[in-house]
């Protein structure tokens, strides 16, 4: 009986060897076509990325070609121009209705000197006056920085409003 087992045992031994080997084979062949699927990606992503930096490459040869500094500068001035016409517009809003430009510049200059005057003579100190006094009435002058004072507190307070 051990012989007959024999050449079956034999036989099952090269057929899990000839098995083995066709696993060996398939797994070889299976890691092949992985390595092939990593090259066509890796080819994949260089030839996008070329692809996008002469698609990128274009767009600002485009962009330069399509804009110069002449362009630049025109622009520029118009803007300038639009910005100018806005502010005269703002300015033509912001006049009261009847205000009248146009001054008169005598009269003004007559103004300005009322003014000035009025501001001297506001300033400037009474001179003290000449007249002889008693010397009861000396006495009373001695309370004119007194005086003085209120009036320059009264001042200050009338400054205030």
């Amino acid at each position: 009986m051990a012989k007959y087992k024999l050449p079956a045992a034999i036989q099952c031994l090269k057929k899990k060897k000839l098995y083995e080997t066709q696993i060996e084979q398939l797994a070889n062949f299976q890691l092949r076509v992985h390595d092939q699927i990593i090259m066509l990606e890796s080819a994949k992503a260089t030839t996008d990325t070329v692809d996008a930096l002469r698609s990128g490459s274009s767009a600002v040869k485009a962009i330069h070609q399509s804009v110069s500094i002449d362009d630049i500068e025109n622009a520029i001035e118009e803007a300038n121009e639009h910005t100018e016409n806005m502010r005269q517009i703002q300015e033509a809003l912001a006049t009261p209705i009847g205000a009248s430009a146009d001054f008169d510049e005598d009269e003004l200059e007559a103004e300005l000197e009322d003014l000035e005057e009025e501001e001297l003579d506001h300033e400037l100190p009474e001179p003290p006056q000449t007249t002889r006094m008693e010397p009861s009435a000396r006495v009373t002058t001695s309370s004119q920085p007194a005086n003085d004072l209120a009036e320059l507190t009264k001042l200050q307070a009338e400054m205030a409003l």
